[in-house]
């Protein structure tokens, strides 16, 4: 839950507290796990983490600073000797995207949904006056409402009501390594700011190795293909893992895969209703963080269609129209890294 802006601390809130009571709330099983998340900083990030934790505490988020030494009592293995500072959510954890897509498309259709699995979405039906329906491969669809939520397959969808929306697919790495049998007890999800790069459980052996920044990797439109990561890029997440994780020099490299970030110019979501067509909404451009603001999007988006507005956040800052007119999110905490702003 570690953002420099409020709206996102909001909305990953949101979501963390939906993981933790998803059977309750959604019903089946998200795997949520509260392992805890653990951010390491480097120097020039002291002051922004400072004022990160000081306002997720005013949200009553369980967060706050480390020293190095405090570092090594949450997370003993790790080599602390380039940082200055850490941060800390106890409460925070993983959960699985497969069993929470899963889980998500169960309680749909117990309320009456149609899902169709597999069918593209070729066309909005409509004009400017408001839309009428969704073109597919499997037949039209009529709807006074639709939420275009098609990832990097967004703009094209929107193009042909003016709408320009500006999106890179960049295709990011994972590596999956397993740890040494004398490892001992899981770690906590671990951002490591200083290598740009970022350590999650998964199981009770293996952990995914990923990049933090967003345009870390190659620039893919074949977003559907499935793809294995380049050599060089899990040797790279590699090597950052047992530089900070020194006894793992001997963790086996056990698989590795590939998918695609739809990033926006400011790898900020584009969120809410298109202006000037009535009953068009847009839910994309995520950069990464749709799974863990997933809940909060479901929200924000269901009341923005039912209420005419949201009322967990306003979501004015994430309309699709700021491309148009030039006013790009910025880090609202002085934060070099993209990825946390």
């Amino acid at each position: 839950m570690h953002y420099t802006h409020e709206e996102l601390v909001r909305m990953a809130l949101f979501g963390r507290e939906m993981f933790g009571r998803f059977d309750d709330e959604v019903g089946g099983d998200c795997g949520f796990r509260r392992v805890g998340f653990l951010v390491l900083l480097a120097g020039d990030e002291l002051a922004p983490a400072r004022r990160v934790v000081e306002m997720q505490q005013r949200l009553g988020i369980d967060a706050r600073m480390l020293t190095p030494e405090e570092v090594l009592e949450i997370e003993p293995r790790l080599a602390v000797d380039d940082l200055v500072a850490g941060t800390w959510e106890p409460d925070s954890g993983h959960a699985d995207g497969s069993s929470t897509a899963l889980a998500f498309a169960d309680a749909a259709r117990r309320e009456g949904a149609d899902l169709r699995i597999g069918a593209e979405a070729t066309a909005i039906r409509g004009s400017d006056a408001g839309v009428t329906g969704v073109e597919t491969t499997r037949g039209p669809i009529s709807a006074g409402t639709v939420v275009v939520a098609a990832g990097f397959r967004t703009p094209a969808l929107l193009k042909p009501f003016g709408v320009k929306l500006p999106m890179t697919p960049v295709r990011h790495s994972i590596a999956v390594v397993e740890r040494t049998p004398d490892f001992g007890a899981m770690h906590p999800v671990i951002s490591d700011r200083p290598q740009l790069g970022y350590y999650r459980p998964e199981g009770e052996r293996q952990v995914l190795l990923g990049a933090h920044d967003p345009m870390e990797g190659a620039v893919d439109d074949q977003v559907e293909v499935d793809k294995p990561p380049p050599p060089k890029e899990t040797n790279r997440l590699m090597e950052r893992f047992v530089r900070r994780f020194p006894a793992q020099a001997d963790a086996a490299y056990r698989r590795g895969y590939t998918g695609t970030y739809d990033c926006t110019p400011d790898f900020q979501p584009v969120l809410g209703a298109v202006e000037g067509v009535p009953g068009l909404h847009v839910a994309a451009g995520f950069s990464g963080h749709g799974f863990k603001l997933s809940p909060a999007v479901g929200h924000l988006l269901a009341e923005q269609v039912i209420d005419g507005a949201a009322s967990l956040i306003d979501i004015g800052m994430f309309r699709v129209e700021r491309f148009a007119e030039g006013k790009l999110i910025e880090s609202a905490g002085g934060y070099s890294v993209r990825s946390l702003s």
